[in-house]
């Protein structure tokens, strides 16, 4: 049997359901019950969930050690005989026993005295004591919803970092409108079975999410020559060097060729449609450093 169709079941017999509980009578983990739910919530209104965020207490390891030995003084008033303790025997017997004494000597359980050869001793000073201590961390344990906790409590208990605050969130169960204990299937789409035979009338149909987005197209995909040219674009941009304007249909020789070193008889020259126009004289006055050289440069000897 699913969970789903365990909470269907305990749903119909006591009509109102906590998830929470149910984890914990199930022995599960929250989130498996939690799951389940949103997986019946889909088919329609067959249950209906209410979100309950809640706070709760669970004990520190220093609390669930209290909680198993009793609490730092009751050990200490434990440890003290009827002819008293030494101080320094007493808080070499567990780790938080210094804890447990100055705790005992505040609530007047033990006292402290001084012998003639200066030992510090530890004697009883109440006849009978109660570990209320443990009373306590043993309410917070038995509360799940820590609102029988008296305030005082909890802030005495977190001040000695025995309990710690969490947070959790649980859902009060209860039927919908179309509760059914049969998980049927929702159905997609109508058919002409379903049409002649006439189980369209009480066919359960999933609804249309109307805000759902369309599957992306398969097309707008770069040329193949585009996409090469355009990832050594992003190569030579990240070594430094920038792009000139591409839409300059018409260039000057100089610059598609003689600034790229290629010599005059270079193959590539014949890719392009070469025309030679007359021009002002300042204009090759100002490259010719390319053929002759300059600054002790060698040029690349072109005529």
């Amino acid at each position: 049997m699913t969970i789903q169709e365990k909470i269907l079941l305990e749903l119909d017999k006591r009509g109102t359901l906590s998830s929470l509980e149910l984890a914990n009578e199930w022995d599960i983990d929250h989130q498996l019950v939690v799951g389940a739910l949103k997986s019946l919530q889909s088919l329609g209104d067959i249950i209906t969930c209410e979100q309950i965020s809640e706070t709760f207490y669970e004990l520190t390891n220093e609390g669930k050690q209290v909680l198993a030995d009793g609490s730092h003084e009751f050990r200490v008033y434990s440890l003290v005989s009827d002819t008293g303790i030494s101080q320094r025997e007493l808080l070499g017997t567990f780790p938080n026993a210094k804890i447990g004494l100055n705790k005992a000597l505040a609530a007047k359980w033990v006292t402290m005295k001084k012998t003639d050869t200066g030992e510090t001793m530890v004697h009883r000073l109440a006849t009978n004591v109660e570990d209320t201590l443990q009373g306590d961390l043993m309410s917070v344990v038995n509360d799940k919803s820590s609102g029988g906790i008296p305030e005082s409590m909890k802030n005495e208990l977190k001040k000695r970092k025995l309990i710690t605050e969490m947070k959790r969130t649980r859902y009060l169960i209860e039927k919908g409108p179309a509760f059914s204990l049969e998980i049927g299937k929702e159905e997609t789409d109508v058919s002409s079975d379903m049409i002649a035979n006439g189980a369209w009338s009480t066919a359960r149909f999933k609804p249309y999410n109307f805000k759902a987005l369309g599957s992306s197209l398969p097309s707008g995909h770069l040329h193949p020559l585009l996409r090469v040219r355009s990832e050594f674009a992003k190569i030579l941009a990240d070594m430094g060097f920038s792009e000139m304007p591409t839409n300059n249909y018409v260039e000057c020789g100089f610059w598609n060729f003689d600034s790229l070193f290629q010599p005059q008889q270079h193959p590539a020259r014949d890719a392009h449609d070469t025309f030679f126009i007359s021009g002002k004289c300042n204009y090759v006055v100002c490259v010719c450093v390319f053929t002759g050289g300059m600054t002790s440069s060698r040029s690349l000897k072109q005529s």
